[in-house]
């Protein structure tokens, strides 16, 4: 399929082709920061902000859960603000909030001045996240999203990797304070926030890619009412099992990535801090990489590889007898995790049944229904690890995973073949025939 040409200039002159670069740029530093950084900083925080608020750090817990159960609630809504308004505003008011929140955690340094700006951040977050992912759909062509969506992916990678190794190290004893680290990741992400405010842009109808759907996109229109594009949305075919999908991919991502910390404890062996960010790293390699296989083995076929092999990795953490075994566990599953979560993101953007213009509300739908698995696959994990131990715990936040993997065969792909429908009616695509 074609690329775009360059027809316009964007903002400096720059021309589109160059121009979607720079987006896609935009894209990486501020879901590296808005979204990794400010958000898995608070872990690795937990004793410090524990010793200062005077609570335990299970309690500190919640400051972390309070961002999760916001964003929850609130990807839906912000999605479909970016399917009514320009992205420019949508996300970079969102990249502002998330920094004035989190620059501000030093101001009220009480559990309810902490779980308050988790809340703010939240929202934030929920217009930053979904949104991100509808502004690649629109800048880049279907069979560049791959690599596109793997940058994105690759920016929250590396942000949250950057989070757990220098917040309690590093930039802690340079900065002195948790406050001070929190105030330099709020200043940052407010500061791109802004860059996006001034740089960022949609395309304009001619800059838009030739999607396979694209004559889904001409049926919709910018002006399609919330209630609409909800109605389109949840009567897609493809919505249900997407959702049970996201769902289970995050319960088993974050799920594994929240007892990380714990399982690392449980071994017979010693497990260095420095070791526990390998997951986090190797995913920004799986998320640029695998998605570049649905060209020879389709998406459905790299779904299947991403999940058994995060699968995989888990069970051999929980199986792990030496220091190697368990540090192998940790790479595979965060390169087929990071692969994993590059194909959640590519999802809106393939959909023949929900179209380009509907991306927004889907990654929405997608990011805010999936939290659901990623906040309890946490949860179920630390407490079948302390009540029956560490395998069965591995087993349990790994398998569901596996048994909703068959869902990806009713989705309704656009490197799938069309199935015809009777001559006047809606096809298998979305589409009036």
């Amino acid at each position: 399929m074609a690329q775009p040409a360059a027809r316009t200039a964007g903002p400096g002159g720059t021309t589109p082709d160059g121009y979607r670069w720079l987006v896609l740029a935009m894209v990486f530093l501020v879901h590296g920061t808005a979204i990794g950084l400010v958000w898995q900083a608070i872990p690795p925080l937990k004793a410090v902000l524990a010793n200062d608020v005077g609570t335990t750090a299970s309690t500190v817990v919640l400051v972390f859960a309070a961002i999760n159960f916001t964003l929850l609630l609130f990807q839906l809504p912000g999605g479909l603000l970016g399917d009514r308004f320009a992205l420019r505003y949508v996300v970079g008011v969102g990249a502002v909030l998330t920094g004035v929140a989190t620059a501000a955690r030093g101001l009220f340094p009480d559990l309810v001045g902490l779980l308050a700006t988790s809340v703010l951040a939240g929202v934030g977050m929920s217009l930053v996240n979904p949104n991100l992912v509808k502004i690649v759909t629109e800048w880049f062509a279907a069979e560049e999203l791959g690599l596109a969506q793997g940058v994105t992916i690759a920016g929250n990678t590396v942000g949250s990797g950057l989070a757990g190794s220098l917040s309690a190290g590093a930039l802690l004893v340079a900065l002195g304070s948790w406050e001070r680290v929190f105030l330099a990741y709020g200043v940052l992400t407010a500061g791109l926030g802004v860059a996006w405010l001034l740089l960022v842009r949609s395309p304009s109808r001619h800059e838009t890619p030739e999607y396979a759907h694209d004559e889904m996109a001409t049926l919709l229109h910018e002006g399609e009412s919330a209630r609409d594009a909800l109605k389109g949305v949840f009567g897609a075919r493809s919505t249900l099992p997407a959702v049970a999908l996201t769902a289970v991919a995050f319960w088993a991502i974050l799920g594994s990535l929240g007892v990380l910390p714990e399982y690392a404890d449980a071994q017979p062996f010693a497990v260095s801090e420095v070791f526990l960010g390998t997951p986090l790293f190797v995913a920004t390699f799986g998320a640029l990489s695998l998605p570049l296989l649905a060209g020879r083995i389709g998406q459905s076929g790299v779904f299947y590889l991403s999940a058994t092999g995060l699968a995989s990795g888990i069970v051999l953490t929980g199986l792990a007898g030496s220091l190697p075994t368990f540090l192998a566990g940790m790479v595979v599953a965060g390169y087929f995790g990071g692969g994993m979560l590059a194909m959640i993101y590519l999802l809106p953007g393939h959909l023949r049944d929900i179209g380009p213009a509907r991306a927004g509300t889907m990654s929405g739908v997608l990011l805010s229904l999936g939290m659901l698995g990623g906040t309890v696959g946490p949860i179920v994990g630390a407490t079948v690890l302390e009540s029956t131990g560490l395998f069965e715990s591995a087993l349990l936040v790994a398998l569901p995973l596996v048994v909703v993997l068959p869902c990806t065969y009713r989705l309704r792909l656009d490197d799938d073949t069309p199935v015809p429908s009777p001559a006047g009616t809606a096809g298998t695509d979305g589409r009036a025939d």
